[in-house]
């Protein structure tokens, strides 16, 4: 992933997602919403003319298309569960996710993308459930969170954070293919220009305002 961070309060100035506008069922509707343009930007790509589009980090220490999409899986699962724990007990200790760590122990760049794309479909409804029914003193219950110190952190903050999660790393994956894809589907090259038979006429200047032949 990126070396820089999004931070997880106020708005994040990369992907405009900000933790103090919105309510629980609007957020959550926007998290699985967007959960689903990740699956689909992934399964799109995937079915393209090279599948392994998916797979190519543009920079070496920038995630594939396809780490990504494992991890935002990932987060929705864990978040999931944290949810529970939660309400389970009385003063939870969330333990970290290892969220590096997974990526070579899960081998993200060797898994299916059709089947990540369908898991991350099922958390992303299955986290919205658990979300849309938690109640206001729910909501204000705490949690040690680990991520980025270690902080008591509120029901209602990790909903926030981990719909901040998705909406960021769906722009991640639509930036990354949207870099990766021109070069693997080249553009149509455009139709031959007829040339005129009128004597009279002449090619003219190439003005500052022409367009410059970018064809790759």
């Amino acid at each position: 992933m990126n070396k820089s961070r999004p931070p997880v309060d106020g708005q994040c100035d990369e992907c405009g997602f900000d933790y103090d506008t919105g309510d629980l069922q609007g957020t959550v509707t926007t998290l699985v919403r967007q959960s689903a343009e990740c699956s689909m930007a992934l399964t799109k790509a995937a079915a393209g003319p090279d599948s392994d589009v998916v797979r190519i980090r543009p920079e070496p220490e920038v995630w594939s298309a396809i780490e990504y999409a494992c991890h935002v899986r990932d987060v929705l699962e864990v978040q999931r569960f944290r949810i529970a724990q939660c309400l389970a007990e009385d003063r939870p200790v969330y333990a970290p996710m290892d969220r590096t760590g997974r990526v070579k122990e899960a081998k993200y760049e060797d898994q299916d993308p059709m089947e990540v794309a369908a898991a991350l479909m099922r958390f992303a409804r299955e986290f919205g459930a658990a979300a849309r029914v938690l109640q206001p003193h729910e909501l204000g219950k705490l949690g040690l969170y680990n991520y980025p110190v270690r902080a008591p952190r509120s029901l209602g903050w990790l909903i926030r954070h981990t719909a901040h999660e998705i909406q960021h790393h769906r722009h991640d994956i639509i930036k990354i293919l949207a870099v990766l894809e021109p070069p693997i589907i080249p553009a149509p090259k455009p139709d031959p220009v007829e040339e005129t038979t009128d004597s009279t006429s002449t090619d003219p200047e190439p003005s500052a305002d022409s367009p410059v032949d970018t064809e790759r």
